[in-house]
């Protein structure tokens, strides 16, 4: 039963192309722990103790995640630190680790048209195609249809990522053509605004990038796992194409950011009183439906 590892590999291969990753990224097989064949795979965006627990309890004999367990080169594995803990645990029980990260990211239907698609919004192609997979690149151009008013633009990313949102001004007053980059994608705000678009939903973006973009484009910093929230459903979907019906293949339940956010009522008339900006820049929270 199953398939072999190195056949798993391959056909992985043949959905999420390993030239499709960027330059510099971290992909592929990153732990063995002894295996050769594969039944059972648990998806999940990060490896952690919590998911490790859930491989072990539910016979997952691989791990496929999006960000890679092993990103920097290790010089000790040692359990008094995260990465060398969970290795070795992993290694103890014969879990396998397999990682994928910007190979998901340039999927065409991967995270980035995942998470347009949950804003409602019509994926128009990639930020940056690649030159020899054209359906294939960083980031997705997308459209509203008809434009949305900013505040239900900013109201409708706040719900999907279910947390508290930053961001700077445009120009415009309706948004009709947006770029999104999913995690840590601040660095492709040149291309968003070649692109002509009108927003550019993020994450990570630095206190520069915000002035850069400031009164050009509305950048929107919804967080860097939240953006990346819808990347282990295309990747088990992904998985489930291309391997046989045999495999198992689910979706980890037990995976939760690492960030948590305070916010405090009493804060909210102090930033009024000492922004620099006009208090029409202060929308309202957004009032999520279900």
């Amino acid at each position: 039963m199953g398939i072999a590892l190195a056949e798993l590999l391959e056909r992985l291969e043949s959905e999420f192309p390993q030239d499709t990753a960027i330059d510099g990224d971290v992909t592929g097989l990153q732990l063995q722990a002894g295996r050769t064949r594969v039944e059972a795979i648990l998806v999940c965006l990060d490896v952690t103790e919590d998911t490790v627990a859930e491989a072990e309890v539910g016979g997952y004999d691989t791990i496929v995640c999006f960000h890679p367990l092993v990103y920097h080169p290790l010089r000790a594995l040692t359990e008094d630190e995260r990465v060398g803990r969970l290795v070795t645990r992993l290694i103890r029980q014969g879990i396998a680790v397999i990682a994928l990260h910007t190979r998901v990211d340039t999927h065409p239907d991967g995270t980035n048209a995942r998470f347009a698609h949950a804003l409602g919004l019509r994926v128009r192609g990639p930020l940056i195609r690649q030159s020899q997979r054209p359906h294939y690149g960083m980031g997705v151009i997308a459209e509203a249809e008809p434009p949305l008013a900013v505040e239900e633009l900013l109201e409708r990313v706040t719900c999907v990522v279910g947390q508290p949102i930053r961001y700077v001004p445009g120009r415009a007053s309706a948004i009709g053509t947006l770029a999104i980059v999913g995690g840590s994608g601040a660095s492709f705000l040149p291309e968003a605004l070649a692109c002509g678009a009108e927003a550019f939903v993020t994450g990570d973006v630095k206190y520069h990038a915000f002035h850069q973009a400031w009164g050009q484009l509305w950048l929107i910093d919804a967080g860097h796992a939240e953006t990346e929230r819808f990347a282990p459903e295309a990747l088990a979907d992904g998985l489930r194409r291309c391997l046989p019906p045999e495999v198992r293949v689910e979706v980890s339940k037990n995976w939760r950011p690492p960030i948590r956010w305070y916010w405090s009522d009493r804060i909210s008339g102090s930033i009024a009183d000492a922004a620099p900006h006009a208090a029409s820049d202060l929308l309202p929270g957004a009032r999520c439906r279900d």
